[in-house]
């Protein structure tokens, strides 16, 4: 063979071993593993929410019949400014009565009030607040339904309905056979039944709104009972216990309470959890927070020695994309907002373990610490501050050298994500486990109410 023939062998010999390998990568290609099912599992985010198109359709369907639009943006900047004006937790008195409140740069300090909700006020709550209001609802029950897989339920009661955000957001998740709404405020009732009229399908669970929450013991109770933004219309702490023992009282399954992701309104959420884990631990009774804790022990951003609720508090975050009615509302020009809420989820029975959780990853869920602020992603390490299982706030740092699937899991992961890996460094303790007792219960009632 002359030096042709060579090298014409070599040409085919090396087609033939690219094509051979090619065929073979193509056949049985190599897994490529890009994160853990379990962070998938205890993921919080689900993108941007958008009302759902009968409802948006509804609510555009009560704007136009208003002879004064104008009128709408006037009530709901009094609906804004009175939720600012109960946001932070007031200082107590004692301290100093001659110190005046502090003020931000180019904002007034706004006197704590509420808005009685009239037919004006009933509008402008629908097209300037509801749809904040149902991202977050939305993304609580979807938690709900991806964390609990035996949880069907079949009836609900919203309490403090307000225009049926709560129902309708629960139209989306579950399949419920009958909804009940109670609200003080007709003209909201009334709102919430024109919205029915046009969200309404020939298969429609039947709904119906009422005014005052009435516990009939020949009636079951509902499976889920959910009170969304309510509380914190509540002024008397006695009466919002009243009211929470009530809502605990109906619930058959699981409590959802939701509200504003301010200082104030988690501490309305951590009380009135503390409240319900109390009350059925002197009754002897198995009760457990499916989310956000990872434990069933005080809160520690409230109930811990060194908490400030006032500037560290436990809320979260949701996209929500805004419908054409809420940007004229606002008169912005940016198509989406961030909703805040804090929120707590309970339910009758003890703890999954074990032996009585639905799959794997639902059991190990309920201990996961979750992510209580975003997470600092540096160059070969993030930092994460968690809520963890043992009742304290810790912060740790997942390095790249834990491995590939840790550190991409840490890498991706947002803030309200359980984060299924154990810490490769050392854990710091930045809040310790919370203490609820006769004297800390004083302490603390003075300090954030």
């Amino acid at each position: 063979m002359d030096e042709k023939d060579l090298s014409m062998l070599d040409v085919e010999m090396t087609e033939s071993f690219i094509s051979t390998t090619v065929i073979s990568d193509l056949t049985n290609p190599a897994e490529f593993v890009r994160g853990s099912p379990e962070a998938e599992f205890g993921r919080k985010r689900i993108g941007c929410v958008h009302l759902p198109k009968p409802l948006a359709k509804g609510i555009l369907d009560l704007i136009e019949a208003q002879h004064d639009k104008r009128l709408i943006r006037v009530d709901a900047l009094r609906l804004y400014e009175a939720m600012r004006s109960t946001a932070r937790i007031p200082e107590p008195l004692e301290q100093d009565p001659t110190k005046k409140p502090k003020k931000t740069p180019n904002q007034e300090v706004l006197e704590p009030h509420n808005v009685s909700y009239g037919p004006r006020e009933a509008l402008a709550y629908t097209a300037g607040v509801l749809p904040a209001s149902y991202a977050a609802i939305f993304n609580v029950l979807e938690e709900v339904n991806s964390r609990l897989g035996d949880f069907k339920p079949k009836t609900m009661l919203d309490f403090g309905t307000g225009p049926g955000t709560a129902i309708w957001a629960a139209q989306e998740v579950f399949d419920i056979d009958k909804y009940v709404g109670v609200d003080l405020s007709e003209d909201m009732l009334r709102v919430a039944e024109n919205l029915e009229e046009c969200t309404k399908k020939p298969d429609s669970s039947p709904i119906e709104f009422k005014r005052y929450l009435a516990f009939d013991p020949t009636i079951s109770k509902p499976d889920l009972v959910v009170s969304a933004f309510a509380l914190g219309d509540i002024a008397s702490t006695a009466l919002q216990k009243s009211t929470i023992e009530q809502l605990w009282e109906q619930a058959g399954d699981v409590l959802i309470l939701i509200e504003r992701g301010t200082p104030i309104g988690f501490s309305a959420i951590a009380r009135a959890r503390q409240w319900i884990l109390d009350a059925e631990k002197e009754k002897e009774k198995d009760v457990h927070v499916v989310a956000p804790c990872p434990h069933d022990r005080p809160c520690p951003l409230l109930f811990s020695p060194e908490a400030k609720p006032s500037k560290t508090w436990c809320h979260f975050s949701q996209r929500v994309e805004r419908p054409a009615f809420l940007m004229k509302t606002k008169h912005s020009k940016f198509n989406t907002e961030d909703a805040k809420y804090s929120y707590v989820v309970l339910r009758r029975g003890k703890r999954p373990s074990t032996k009585n959780a639905e799959s794997p990853f639902e059991r190990a869920a309920f201990s996961w610490p979750r992510l209580i602020q975003p997470p600092l992603k540096n160059k070969g390490h993030v930092v994460m501050d968690l809520c963890v299982q043992n009742g304290e706030i810790q912060r740790t740092s997942i390095p790249k050298s834990q491995g590939k699937i840790p550190y991409r899991d840490a890498r991706k992961s947002m803030w309200g994500d359980l984060f299924p890996h154990p810490s490769k460094t050392k854990m710091v303790t930045r809040v310790s486990e919370g203490v609820v007792g006769p004297e800390e219960v004083q302490r603390k009632h003075k300090k954030a109410i």
